[in-house]
């Protein structure tokens, strides 16, 4: 089974690429630390899986899977991450990725994730399987930031980046209206009273997500 990893942190990429040749099962086939090393990487090797980092330097990690999906159908994305399952995990999914799994998990559920999506099924953690099933039967109503949409979602990132309104309306091909209707949901949604504490609250989980980047 050919492996590559995706991420920008160097410990992470040596951590993964020696458990990878440790193994007989396994061959690792090259390692990137940006999406567009990313894609040159996935066009050049065309590996069986990725293990691949949600966020890139700052990047949407939603939007990457979605752009890297159809450059290598064959190829199966798995994310290993730090970001909460339950607002980032079923996102992953949807947009394409094979499998989620939290870097906080021991390296051995690495290798039992890669063999899962290798053979062409999906790996989902425990704690984000509960999420899902509880989701599903109405046990834990969605709350706080998994309330929000991907388009809010974004909203949230770039402002926690620094953004002003018309730069994210540049960066997603929005209007400056749209940007501002995202900020009022993102705001009732999360029981934000006004555009300060908004922005604070952006740059916070910016930190905390790993967006600031």
């Amino acid at each position: 089974m050919r492996v590559a990893v995706v991420d920008d942190h160097p410990i992470i990429r040596s951590g993964v690429r020696l458990l990878i040749e440790s193994e007989p099962d396994f061959e690792w086939v090259g390692e990137a630390a940006s999406v567009e090393q990313a894609m040159d990487l996935l066009l050049a090797t065309r590996p069986d899986a990725v293990v691949l980092d949600l966020w890139l330097g700052g990047n949407d990690g939603i939007e990457m899977v979605k752009s890297l999906r159809p450059l290598a159908p064959e190829t199966a994305l798995l994310c290993y991450t730090m970001n909460d399952a339950a607002i980032f995990g079923e996102r992953a999914i949807r947009a394409g990725a094979a499998g989620y799994l939290s870097k906080k998990e021991p390296l051995e559920e690495l290798l039992v994730a890669l063999k899962t999506v290798c053979q062409g099924h999906r790996y989902i953690s425990g704690k984000l399987l509960n999420t899902l099933l509880d989701g599903l039967t109405g046990k834990r109503p969605p709350e706080g930031h998994e309330t929000l949409t991907d388009r809010e979602l974004q909203v949230l990132r770039l402002l926690g980046q620094g953004m002003a309104n018309p730069e994210i309306a540049g960066q997603l091909g929005l209007s400056v209206k749209t940007v501002n209707t995202h900020r009022e949901n993102i705001k009732r949604k999360l029981g934000i009273r006004n555009a300060a504490d908004l922005v604070r609250h952006a740059v916070l989980m910016a930190e905390k997500w790993g967006f600031e980047s």
